[in-house]
């Protein structure tokens, strides 16, 4: 490799400095080479470097979750069956507009069958909430305490939800053998609604 005249003539120049100029000069290059190197490859391989390393702290936490996962999967999928069976038993209990006539018929039936006279069975405006509709049902009934008191044993069985509230009691007649009682209230009932109606 031939240097070229110009060149040859500096480094002459240089040689003939004293030599602690020429360490100077060396000193200075190596100073300016270093500085060069930081700003153009290191600082941005350093920088490059660190991101990588919380890419990697974040995958490391994520593949620890699946594998936390992955290890109890069965316990989830028994978690997650055990869940099926109690929405569809929470929905037996939410009867939908077809199995509510059905529901209020039963209701009739036990009246019968506990020996009350029911009066009046009048439906109220539902209440809807989100995924659910109260229907209130205004009821009239008479009959012996004894048989009342069973008619509601008997609706405190059903598989449908039903609540009683908000009732009035009186006499409606009496002789020497009974006393019949007048109740009124409101039985509280409850329906699905699902999404699409709510």
């Amino acid at each position: 490799m031939e240097i070229s005249p110009e060149v040859q003539a500096k480094i002459e120049q240089i040689t003939k400095l004293p030599k602690a100029a020429r360490f100077g000069i060396i000193a200075g290059l190596g100073v300016a080479l270093a500085i060069g190197y930081f700003f153009l490859f290191y600082q941005e391989k350093n920088d490059q470097l660190k991101e990588l390393r919380a890419q990697e702290l974040q995958l490391q936490r994520k593949l620890s979750e699946v594998r936390s996962v992955a290890a109890n999967i069965s316990a989830f999928e028994s978690e997650i069956a055990g869940l099926e069976i109690k929405l569809k038993t929470a929905l037996r209990q939410l009867p939908n507009e077809k199995e509510l006539e059905v529901l209020l018929t039963d209701i009739s039936n036990l009246g019968k069958t506990a020996g009350v006279e029911i009066k009046s069975f009048k439906r109220k405006e539902e209440v809807i909430h989100d995924f659910y509709a109260e229907v209130p049902i205004q009821i009239e009934l008479e009959g012996e305490f004894h048989d009342i008191a069973h008619f509601f044993d008997l609706m405190s069985k059903l598989p449908r939800i039903v609540n009683m509230g908000a009732l009035t009691i009186g006499v409606s007649r009496e002789n020497e053998d009974a006393t019949v009682l007048s109740v009124k209230g409101t039985a509280t009932t409850f329906r699905f609604v699902g999404k699409e109606s709510a």
